[in-house]
Protein backbone atom coordinates (compact mmCIF):
# COMPACT_ATOMS: atom_id res chain seq x y z
CA UNK A 1 0.00 0.00 0.00
CA UNK A 2 1.40 3.10 -1.23
CA UNK A 3 1.66 5.97 1.87
CA UNK A 4 3.23 9.62 2.15
CA UNK A 5 6.79 9.09 2.29
CA UNK A 6 9.25 7.26 -0.38
CA UNK A 7 12.51 5.77 0.16
CA UNK A 8 14.00 9.21 -1.03
CA UNK A 9 12.36 10.86 1.51
CA UNK A 10 13.16 8.21 4.17
CA UNK A 11 17.41 8.19 3.15
CA UNK A 12 17.40 12.25 3.34
CA UNK A 13 15.68 12.56 6.68
CA UNK A 14 19.15 14.37 8.46
CA UNK A 15 19.26 14.75 12.90
CA UNK A 16 18.11 17.51 14.19
CA UNK A 17 18.74 19.21 17.74
CA UNK A 18 15.21 17.24 18.75
CA UNK A 19 13.47 13.93 17.64
CA UNK A 20 10.99 14.40 15.11
CA UNK A 21 8.87 12.09 13.10
CA UNK A 22 7.86 11.42 9.80
CA UNK A 23 3.91 9.95 8.87
CA UNK A 24 4.08 7.70 5.72
CA UNK A 25 -0.23 7.06 6.87
CA UNK A 26 -2.08 4.04 8.53
CA UNK A 27 -0.21 5.20 11.79
CA UNK A 28 3.51 4.09 10.26
CA UNK A 29 6.24 6.14 11.60
CA UNK A 30 9.35 7.09 10.77
CA UNK A 31 11.13 8.31 13.99
CA UNK A 32 14.68 10.80 13.63
CA UNK A 33 16.53 11.15 16.65
CA UNK A 34 19.19 13.26 17.57
CA UNK A 35 21.65 10.35 16.96
CA UNK A 36 20.63 10.20 13.24
CA UNK A 37 19.15 7.16 14.15
CA UNK A 38 15.78 6.01 12.34
CA UNK A 39 13.18 4.19 13.62
CA UNK A 40 10.08 2.64 12.36
CA UNK A 41 7.07 2.97 14.64
CA UNK A 42 3.39 1.80 14.25
CA UNK A 43 0.62 4.04 16.34
CA UNK A 44 -1.88 1.27 17.23
CA UNK A 45 -4.72 0.82 19.94
CA UNK A 46 -4.49 -2.02 21.94
CA UNK A 47 -6.61 -2.77 25.08
CA UNK A 48 -8.12 0.60 24.38
CA UNK A 49 -4.84 2.50 24.84
CA UNK A 50 -2.67 4.10 22.55
CA UNK A 51 0.90 2.63 21.72
CA UNK A 52 3.61 3.00 19.67
CA UNK A 53 5.18 0.01 18.22
CA UNK A 54 8.83 -0.23 17.27
CA UNK A 55 8.81 -1.77 13.60
CA UNK A 56 13.32 -1.57 13.64
CA UNK A 57 16.00 0.75 12.49
CA UNK A 58 16.62 2.08 8.91
CA UNK A 59 18.22 0.87 6.65
CA UNK A 60 18.27 -2.46 8.29
CA UNK A 61 14.10 -2.32 8.10
CA UNK A 62 13.30 -0.53 4.38
CA UNK A 63 10.23 1.00 3.79
CA UNK A 64 8.52 -1.13 2.12
CA UNK A 65 9.23 -3.89 5.07
CA UNK A 66 8.20 -1.64 7.34
CA UNK A 67 4.69 -1.17 5.61
CA UNK A 68 4.46 -4.96 6.11
CA UNK A 69 5.32 -5.14 9.45
CA UNK A 70 2.94 -2.39 10.18
CA UNK A 71 0.00 -3.92 8.29
CA UNK A 72 0.49 -7.00 10.25
CA UNK A 73 0.90 -4.91 13.78
CA UNK A 74 -2.32 -3.56 12.93
CA UNK A 75 -4.35 -6.90 12.09
CA UNK A 76 -3.21 -8.51 15.12
CA UNK A 77 -4.12 -5.67 16.77
CA UNK A 78 -7.56 -5.20 14.98
CA UNK A 79 -7.98 -9.19 16.26
CA UNK A 80 -7.61 -8.54 19.95
CA UNK A 81 -4.06 -9.08 20.09
CA UNK A 82 -1.15 -7.88 21.31
CA UNK A 83 1.72 -7.28 18.67
CA UNK A 84 4.69 -7.20 20.69
CA UNK A 85 3.26 -9.81 23.18
CA UNK A 86 3.33 -12.32 19.71
CA UNK A 87 6.63 -10.67 18.25
CA UNK A 88 7.93 -11.99 22.09
CA UNK A 89 6.32 -15.19 21.66
CA UNK A 90 7.39 -16.10 17.93
CA UNK A 91 11.21 -14.70 19.25
CA UNK A 92 11.00 -17.75 21.99
CA UNK A 93 9.87 -20.01 19.34
CA UNK A 94 12.93 -18.83 16.80
CA UNK A 95 15.62 -18.77 19.52
CA UNK A 96 14.35 -22.56 20.50
CA UNK A 97 14.34 -23.52 17.23
CA UNK A 98 17.77 -22.36 16.83
CA UNK A 99 19.12 -24.05 19.85
CA UNK A 100 17.74 -26.99 19.47
CA UNK A 101 19.30 -26.84 15.76
CA UNK A 102 22.56 -26.11 17.91
CA UNK A 103 21.88 -28.97 19.74
CA UNK A 104 21.27 -31.71 17.05
CA UNK A 105 24.47 -30.50 15.57
CA UNK A 106 26.19 -31.59 18.61
CA UNK A 107 23.95 -34.39 19.50
CA UNK A 108 25.79 -36.63 17.41
CA UNK A 109 25.96 -40.67 17.27
CA UNK A 110 28.94 -41.19 19.33
CA UNK A 111 27.24 -39.01 21.96
CA UNK A 112 23.88 -40.14 21.73
CA UNK A 113 25.62 -43.77 22.11
CA UNK A 114 27.70 -43.20 25.35
CA UNK A 115 24.21 -41.93 26.28
CA UNK A 116 22.35 -45.08 25.72
CA UNK A 117 25.20 -47.81 27.23
CA UNK A 118 24.95 -45.69 30.47
CA UNK A 119 21.47 -45.88 30.71
CA UNK A 120 21.40 -49.39 29.64
CA UNK A 121 24.50 -50.50 31.77
CA UNK A 122 22.61 -51.18 35.03
CA UNK A 123 20.50 -53.70 33.79
CA UNK A 124 23.07 -56.08 32.01
CA UNK A 125 24.20 -59.23 33.85
CA UNK A 126 28.11 -59.16 32.89
CA UNK A 127 30.09 -56.24 33.46
CA UNK A 128 32.02 -56.81 30.63
CA UNK A 129 28.80 -55.87 28.20
CA UNK A 130 29.53 -52.11 28.38
CA UNK A 131 33.12 -52.73 27.24
CA UNK A 132 32.04 -54.77 24.51
CA UNK A 133 29.77 -52.30 23.19
CA UNK A 134 32.20 -50.00 23.53
CA UNK A 135 35.57 -51.35 22.18
CA UNK A 136 32.95 -53.03 18.97
CA UNK A 137 31.52 -49.31 18.19
CA UNK A 138 34.49 -47.87 18.58
CA UNK A 139 35.86 -50.37 15.88
CA UNK A 140 32.79 -50.49 13.36
CA UNK A 141 30.57 -47.78 13.93
CA UNK A 142 32.08 -44.73 15.52
CA UNK A 143 34.52 -44.36 12.33
CA UNK A 144 32.01 -44.00 9.95
CA UNK A 145 28.84 -42.57 12.40
CA UNK A 146 30.27 -40.67 15.03
CA UNK A 147 30.51 -37.33 14.11
CA UNK A 148 26.83 -37.65 12.38
CA UNK A 149 24.04 -35.61 13.92
CA UNK A 150 21.93 -38.43 15.09
CA UNK A 151 19.09 -37.21 13.40
CA UNK A 152 20.65 -37.66 10.12
CA UNK A 153 22.30 -41.04 10.21
CA UNK A 154 20.35 -42.82 7.50
CA UNK A 155 20.47 -46.41 6.00
CA UNK A 156 23.60 -45.75 3.23
CA UNK A 157 25.36 -44.07 6.63
CA UNK A 158 24.53 -47.59 8.23
CA UNK A 159 25.99 -49.89 5.34
CA UNK A 160 28.90 -47.85 4.93
CA UNK A 161 29.84 -48.29 8.40
CA UNK A 162 28.67 -52.20 8.47
CA UNK A 163 30.05 -53.05 5.16
CA UNK A 164 33.09 -54.65 5.81
CA UNK A 165 32.49 -56.19 9.05
CA UNK A 166 29.20 -57.37 7.85
CA UNK A 167 31.56 -59.25 4.79
CA UNK A 168 34.69 -60.25 7.06
CA UNK A 169 33.34 -61.42 10.47
CA UNK A 170 29.56 -61.88 9.89
CA UNK A 171 28.49 -63.03 13.72
CA UNK A 172 30.00 -59.35 14.69
CA UNK A 173 28.47 -57.86 12.14
CA UNK A 174 24.93 -58.94 13.25
CA UNK A 175 26.04 -57.74 16.56
CA UNK A 176 26.75 -54.39 15.64
CA UNK A 177 23.96 -53.52 13.28
CA UNK A 178 21.74 -54.91 16.59
CA UNK A 179 23.81 -52.06 18.65
CA UNK A 180 23.15 -49.42 16.11
CA UNK A 181 19.52 -50.25 15.72
CA UNK A 182 19.54 -50.06 19.60
CA UNK A 183 21.56 -46.64 19.86
CA UNK A 184 18.60 -45.09 17.46
CA UNK A 185 15.83 -46.18 19.08
CA UNK A 186 16.70 -44.98 22.15
CA UNK A 187 17.90 -41.67 20.70
CA UNK A 188 13.98 -41.56 18.78
CA UNK A 189 12.30 -42.00 21.94
CA UNK A 190 14.07 -39.23 23.39
CA UNK A 191 12.45 -37.19 20.34
CA UNK A 192 16.26 -36.80 18.85
CA UNK A 193 15.79 -38.33 15.56
CA UNK A 194 12.65 -39.88 13.64
CA UNK A 195 10.88 -42.98 14.20
CA UNK A 196 12.65 -44.84 11.12
CA UNK A 197 14.94 -47.15 11.98
CA UNK A 198 17.82 -47.24 9.14
CA UNK A 199 20.02 -50.49 11.02
CA UNK A 200 17.02 -52.52 10.39
CA UNK A 201 18.29 -55.75 9.41
CA UNK A 202 15.58 -56.42 7.10
CA UNK A 203 15.45 -53.01 5.56
CA UNK A 204 19.44 -53.25 5.12
CA UNK A 205 19.38 -56.30 2.78
CA UNK A 206 16.86 -54.77 0.72
CA UNK A 207 19.10 -51.68 0.55
CA UNK A 208 21.66 -54.05 -0.75
CA UNK A 209 23.35 -55.17 2.59
CA UNK A 210 24.43 -58.84 1.01
CA UNK A 211 22.79 -61.96 2.60
CA UNK A 212 25.19 -63.68 5.20
CA UNK A 213 26.10 -67.97 5.04
CA UNK A 214 22.81 -68.52 6.23
CA UNK A 215 21.79 -70.92 9.49
CA UNK A 216 25.17 -72.14 10.51
CA UNK A 217 25.45 -73.36 13.47
CA UNK A 218 28.52 -73.05 16.01
CA UNK A 219 31.20 -75.60 15.14
CA UNK A 220 30.88 -78.42 17.34
CA UNK A 221 33.56 -81.31 17.84
CA UNK A 222 31.52 -84.93 16.68
CA UNK A 223 30.58 -86.83 19.97
CA UNK A 224 32.57 -89.81 18.45
CA UNK A 225 36.06 -87.18 18.88
CA UNK A 226 35.02 -86.24 22.37
CA UNK A 227 37.32 -89.21 24.21
CA UNK A 228 40.30 -88.52 22.57
CA UNK A 229 39.67 -84.18 23.15
CA UNK A 230 38.92 -85.12 26.72
CA UNK A 231 42.22 -86.77 26.96
CA UNK A 232 43.87 -83.90 25.20
CA UNK A 233 42.52 -81.54 27.12
CA UNK A 234 43.19 -83.08 30.38
CA UNK A 235 47.26 -82.33 29.37
CA UNK A 236 46.60 -78.43 29.42
CA UNK A 237 47.10 -76.66 32.26
CA UNK A 238 45.60 -73.66 33.72
CA UNK A 239 42.31 -72.98 35.21
CA UNK A 240 40.84 -72.02 31.26
CA UNK A 241 41.35 -76.18 30.83
CA UNK A 242 39.88 -76.78 33.78
CA UNK A 243 36.52 -74.65 33.31
CA UNK A 244 36.64 -75.91 29.53
CA UNK A 245 36.37 -79.42 31.31
CA UNK A 246 33.46 -78.30 33.50
CA UNK A 247 31.90 -77.10 30.28
CA UNK A 248 32.04 -80.31 28.72
CA UNK A 249 30.87 -82.25 31.46
CA UNK A 250 27.84 -80.25 32.62
CA UNK A 251 26.52 -79.38 29.10
CA UNK A 252 26.09 -75.71 30.37
CA UNK A 253 27.15 -72.26 29.10
CA UNK A 254 30.70 -71.01 29.15
CA UNK A 255 29.35 -67.91 31.14
CA UNK A 256 27.76 -70.02 33.88
CA UNK A 257 30.86 -71.74 34.24
CA UNK A 258 33.13 -69.20 34.76
CA UNK A 259 30.47 -67.03 36.85
CA UNK A 260 29.70 -70.10 38.58
CA UNK A 261 30.58 -69.43 42.78
CA UNK A 262 31.75 -72.30 45.34
CA UNK A 263 28.19 -71.53 47.18
CA UNK A 264 26.46 -72.65 43.63
CA UNK A 265 27.27 -76.45 45.32
CA UNK A 266 25.23 -78.33 47.18
CA UNK A 267 26.58 -82.16 49.10
CA UNK A 268 22.60 -83.02 50.45
CA UNK A 269 22.21 -85.57 48.87
CA UNK A 270 23.28 -85.85 44.82
CA UNK A 271 25.89 -83.47 44.68
CA UNK A 272 24.38 -80.70 42.49
CA UNK A 273 25.88 -76.89 41.11
CA UNK A 274 22.55 -74.88 40.97
CA UNK A 275 22.96 -71.73 38.13
CA UNK A 276 20.44 -69.06 40.06
CA UNK A 277 18.03 -67.43 37.51
CA UNK A 278 19.65 -64.35 36.57
CA UNK A 279 22.83 -65.73 35.43
CA UNK A 280 21.01 -68.20 32.84
CA UNK A 281 21.32 -66.86 29.42
CA UNK A 282 18.71 -64.11 28.13
CA UNK A 283 16.88 -63.94 31.66
CA UNK A 284 15.13 -62.03 34.28
CA UNK A 285 15.66 -63.56 37.96
CA UNK A 286 11.41 -63.33 37.54
CA UNK A 287 11.02 -65.02 34.11
CA UNK A 288 13.54 -68.59 35.27
CA UNK A 289 13.39 -70.85 37.65
CA UNK A 290 17.24 -71.73 39.05
CA UNK A 291 19.26 -74.32 36.64
CA UNK A 292 20.10 -77.58 39.14
CA UNK A 293 22.99 -79.85 37.31
CA UNK A 294 23.83 -83.39 38.99
CA UNK A 295 27.19 -83.37 38.97
CA UNK A 296 29.40 -86.64 37.77
CA UNK A 297 32.20 -87.76 39.55
CA UNK A 298 34.28 -86.41 36.94
CA UNK A 299 32.52 -83.13 37.43
CA UNK A 300 33.69 -83.04 41.13
CA UNK A 301 36.91 -84.49 40.62
CA UNK A 302 37.13 -81.68 37.69
CA UNK A 303 35.74 -78.80 40.53
CA UNK A 304 38.63 -80.24 42.98
CA UNK A 305 41.41 -79.81 40.90
CA UNK A 306 40.22 -76.12 39.99
CA UNK A 307 40.15 -75.02 43.74
CA UNK A 308 43.70 -76.68 44.20
CA UNK A 309 44.95 -74.57 40.67
CA UNK A 310 42.85 -71.33 41.95
CA UNK A 311 44.55 -71.49 45.42
CA UNK A 312 47.91 -72.98 44.69
CA UNK A 313 47.37 -76.11 47.08
CA UNK A 314 45.89 -79.60 46.53
CA UNK A 315 41.89 -80.63 46.99
CA UNK A 316 40.10 -84.01 47.68
CA UNK A 317 36.30 -84.62 45.99
CA UNK A 318 36.11 -85.91 50.11
CA UNK A 319 37.28 -82.57 50.77
CA UNK A 320 35.10 -80.25 48.85
CA UNK A 321 31.62 -79.93 51.06
CA UNK A 322 34.18 -78.49 53.66
CA UNK A 323 36.05 -76.56 50.96
CA UNK A 324 33.04 -74.67 49.65
CA UNK A 325 31.12 -74.21 52.86
CA UNK A 326 34.45 -72.13 53.64
CA UNK A 327 34.47 -70.55 50.23
CA UNK A 328 31.43 -69.17 49.51
CA UNK A 329 30.56 -67.15 47.48
CA UNK A 330 34.51 -66.97 45.87
CA UNK A 331 34.57 -67.22 42.23
CA UNK A 332 35.01 -71.26 41.58
CA UNK A 333 37.07 -70.11 38.36
CA UNK A 334 38.70 -66.87 39.10
CA UNK A 335 40.83 -63.75 36.81
CA UNK A 336 43.93 -62.89 38.25
CA UNK A 337 42.08 -60.54 39.36
CA UNK A 338 40.90 -62.39 42.06
CA UNK A 339 37.76 -60.61 42.03
CA UNK A 340 36.37 -61.60 38.36
CA UNK A 341 35.27 -64.58 36.32
CA UNK A 342 37.83 -65.64 33.90
CA UNK A 343 37.20 -64.66 30.09
CA UNK A 344 35.32 -66.31 27.59
CA UNK A 345 38.40 -65.72 25.71
CA UNK A 346 40.65 -67.93 27.96
CA UNK A 347 38.34 -71.30 27.30
CA UNK A 348 38.70 -70.15 23.34
CA UNK A 349 42.48 -69.66 24.17
CA UNK A 350 42.57 -73.28 25.92
CA UNK A 351 41.35 -74.75 21.99
CA UNK A 352 43.04 -72.69 20.26
CA UNK A 353 46.57 -74.20 21.39
CA UNK A 354 45.21 -78.06 21.39
CA UNK A 355 44.56 -77.02 17.75
CA UNK A 356 48.37 -75.57 17.10
CA UNK A 357 49.55 -79.02 18.68
CA UNK A 358 49.60 -80.56 15.00
CA UNK A 359 52.06 -81.18 12.52
CA UNK A 360 52.96 -78.14 9.85
CA UNK A 361 49.93 -77.95 7.02
CA UNK A 362 47.86 -80.21 8.96
CA UNK A 363 44.18 -79.50 9.56
CA UNK A 364 43.16 -78.76 13.04
CA UNK A 365 42.44 -81.88 15.28
CA UNK A 366 39.85 -81.15 16.90
CA UNK A 367 37.11 -79.16 14.20
CA UNK A 368 33.58 -79.97 12.97
CA UNK A 369 32.28 -82.18 10.15
CA UNK A 370 32.81 -79.58 7.53
CA UNK A 371 36.35 -78.83 8.77
CA UNK A 372 35.47 -75.67 11.11
CA UNK A 373 37.49 -75.59 14.32
CA UNK A 374 35.44 -75.93 17.35
CA UNK A 375 34.24 -73.66 19.35
CA UNK A 376 33.44 -74.06 23.82
CA UNK A 377 29.49 -73.32 23.17
CA UNK A 378 29.91 -75.86 20.62
CA UNK A 379 30.11 -79.02 23.26
CA UNK A 380 26.48 -78.00 24.18
CA UNK A 381 25.67 -79.84 20.43
CA UNK A 382 28.10 -81.96 21.10
CA UNK A 383 26.20 -83.61 24.27
CA UNK A 384 22.92 -83.32 22.28
CA UNK A 385 24.02 -85.26 18.94
CA UNK A 386 25.02 -87.70 20.97
CA UNK A 387 21.67 -87.97 23.23
CA UNK A 388 20.22 -88.46 19.84
CA UNK A 389 21.98 -90.69 18.67
CA UNK A 390 22.45 -93.00 21.49
CA UNK A 391 19.41 -92.11 24.06
CA UNK A 392 16.96 -90.94 21.76
CA UNK A 393 14.34 -91.73 24.53
CA UNK A 394 15.86 -89.25 26.55
CA UNK A 395 15.56 -86.33 24.25
CA UNK A 396 13.56 -84.50 26.92
CA UNK A 397 16.03 -85.15 30.06
CA UNK A 398 18.39 -83.74 27.59
CA UNK A 399 16.52 -80.53 26.71
CA UNK A 400 16.34 -79.96 30.66
CA UNK A 401 20.09 -80.67 30.59
CA UNK A 402 20.06 -77.87 28.59
CA UNK A 403 18.10 -75.27 30.06
CA UNK A 404 15.96 -75.03 26.89
CA UNK A 405 12.81 -73.31 27.41
CA UNK A 406 9.40 -75.33 26.10
CA UNK A 407 8.49 -73.94 22.88
CA UNK A 408 4.54 -73.73 23.84
CA UNK A 409 4.27 -71.04 26.13
CA UNK A 410 1.66 -72.46 27.60
CA UNK A 411 2.53 -75.96 27.76
CA UNK A 412 5.89 -74.74 29.89
CA UNK A 413 3.44 -73.02 32.37
CA UNK A 414 2.53 -76.33 33.36
CA UNK A 415 5.30 -78.72 32.53
CA UNK A 416 7.66 -77.67 36.10
CA UNK A 417 9.53 -80.60 36.62
CA UNK A 418 13.81 -79.93 35.92
CA UNK A 419 13.41 -84.17 35.36
CA UNK A 420 16.54 -84.04 37.62
CA UNK A 421 15.96 -87.71 38.65
CA UNK A 422 16.30 -88.85 35.15
CA UNK A 423 18.97 -86.36 34.53
CA UNK A 424 21.16 -88.00 37.12
CA UNK A 425 22.23 -91.50 35.11
CA UNK A 426 22.24 -88.97 31.64
CA UNK A 427 24.96 -86.45 33.01
CA UNK A 428 26.85 -89.69 34.40
CA UNK A 429 26.37 -91.80 31.73
CA UNK A 430 27.43 -88.60 29.57
CA UNK A 431 30.72 -87.94 31.83
CA UNK A 432 31.60 -91.59 31.13
CA UNK A 433 31.50 -91.55 27.65
CA UNK A 434 33.64 -88.20 27.97
CA UNK A 435 36.44 -90.12 30.10
CA UNK A 436 36.32 -92.90 27.39
CA UNK A 437 39.51 -92.26 26.12
CA UNK A 438 43.67 -92.64 26.69
CA UNK A 439 43.93 -92.38 30.32
CA UNK A 440 46.22 -89.70 31.84
CA UNK A 441 49.34 -90.83 33.33
CA UNK A 442 49.40 -91.72 36.87
CA UNK A 443 51.53 -88.41 38.22
CA UNK A 444 50.45 -86.10 35.86
CA UNK A 445 48.62 -83.01 36.57
CA UNK A 446 45.83 -83.64 39.45
CA UNK A 447 44.51 -82.19 42.78
CA UNK A 448 44.59 -85.20 44.95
Amino acid sequence: MAGNLDAKTVEAAKKRAAHYRLSDGGGLLLEVRPSGARMWLVRLTVDGKRRDVGLGGYPGVSLKEAREKAAAARKIAADGGDPVVERERLEREQAAQRKAAAEAETRTFRTVALACIEAEAPGWKNERTELIWHNSLERWAFPELGKMPVAEVDRAAVLRAVGEVWRTRPATGRKVVRRIAAILRYAAAHGWRANDNPADARMLRYAGLPALAGGRKQPSLPWARLPAFMAALDAMPGLGALALRLVVLTALRSGEVRNARWSWLSFDGVPTLTVPGEVMKGKKTGEVMPHRVPLSDAALETLARAYGEANGTTATVAELPKLAALARDALIFPSAKRTTPLSDMALSAVMRRMNADKPEDAPAPWRDADGRVAVPHGFRATFSTWVDDTRPHEREAAEKALAHEVANKVSGAYRRSDLFDRRQPLMRDWAEHCGSGPKRQQGARTAA
